[in-house]
């Protein structure tokens, strides 16, 4: 039988809103347990609150119908959704079918990556400076580490990213480290979401690897590639790539790329700055120093960005760390 007003509401129809299907849990059927609980892939905030079903033949009560109404109501605060109205029954009252229950819990769904806001910035280990001159390339690798593939799932489904940018700044004024300031400037910064949908997150929409700010063109920008387009164990991808817009520094481009470890718990990002055109100052006579080379101190941020928890039980993803590393300079 259809779920309509004016019928009967059987427990099996309600066992579907809850976990998806009328015996037992179906992830692929919009419902609140597979969004609130663990879920699986791209669904589930990681809260063991999750609702109970009712037995064939039982009663629904009240409060059952409550607390399912009120729990879609808290997903769509922490997502920011808005809901068509459904006022909340009690002790007494006849019910018969809500006709914007199924509507609601299908648009929360295809809201699901959705967040209405960002928690608190995780800083420690966040930033790599430093003042070697270097006329080659100079590369970090950061990595982002979660206590559990879980962890990192539950991270990306309620709405966390990873952030990062450099900056190179106090630098002699010579042309080619000025570039490169202009340049890293130019790059703004890079945010990386779940992917496989857009997100919007504290208004603003991401797309798997987004750029935030700054200016100028990049070559590669992989708006379809995010933590759920990324093979466990796989290759390192190349999610960024943006060059130079001043002569003669044309060749000169930094490179953001990203890999995922076998057990979905480790994703590491490699920050490339690569000086690739020929130099215009000549070494001293005699010595083998290079002059034209980037100076001034060069950072690069990393900042990971959880989820809000202020509508959920728990923030389930932990604290994810990040390594403490150096910059590896060529010349």
């Amino acid at each position: 039988m259809a779920y309509q007003a004016g019928d009967t509401i059987l427990d099996d129809e309600y066992n579907t809103f809850i976990q998806g299907g009328a015996s037992a849990v179906n992830h692929s059927v919009a419902n609140v347990n597979t969004l609130w609980g663990s879920g699986t892939s791209d669904k589930g905030y990681g809260e063991s609150t999750t609702l109970s079903t009712v037995s064939a033949g039982t009663t629904i009560t009240a409060t059952q119908w409550v607390n399912l109404l009120n729990r879609c109501n808290t997903i769509a605060s922490h997502q920011g959704t808005t809901l068509t109205s459904i006022t909340n029954p009690t002790t007494g009252d006849t019910i018969e079918a809500y006709t914007a229950l199924s509507t609601n819990i299908t648009t929360l769904t295809t809201n699901r990556g959705n967040a209405a806001a960002s928690g608190s910035d995780i800083t420690t280990n966040g930033t790599v400076s430093g003042t070697t001159t270097w006329d080659v390339s100079a590369v970090t690798t950061r990595t982002v580490t979660f206590a559990s593939a879980n962890a990192a799932r539950y991270f990306f489904n309620a709405g966390g990213m990873i952030r990062l940018s450099a900056s190179l700044t106090g630098t002699s004024g010579d042309a080619k480290s000025l570039e490169w300031a202009d340049l890293l400037s130019q790059c703004g910064t890079i945010a990386f979401t779940g992917g496989t949908a857009t997100q919007t997150i504290a208004g603003t929409s991401y797309t798997g690897t987004t750029k935030i700010g700054g200016s100028g063109s990049p070559t590669v920008l992989t708006t379809t590639t995010g933590f759920y387009d990324l093979t466990p164990g796989g290759a390192a991808t190349t999610i960024f790539t943006q060059y130079a817009d001043s002569a003669p520094y044309t060749a000169n481009y930094v490179t953001l790329s990203v890999a995922l470890n076998a057990t979905s718990t480790i994703l590491t990002f490699v920050w490339g700055n690569y000086d690739a055109a020929t130099d215009t100052i000549a070494p001293a006579a005699g010595t083998g120093d290079a002059l034209d080379v980037v100076d001034g101190t060069l950072a690069q941020v990393t900042v990971v960005r959880p989820p809000s928890s202020t509508y959920l039980t728990t923030a389930s993803w932990g604290t994810p760390t990040m390594n403490s590393t150096t910059w590896t300079y060529t010349s």
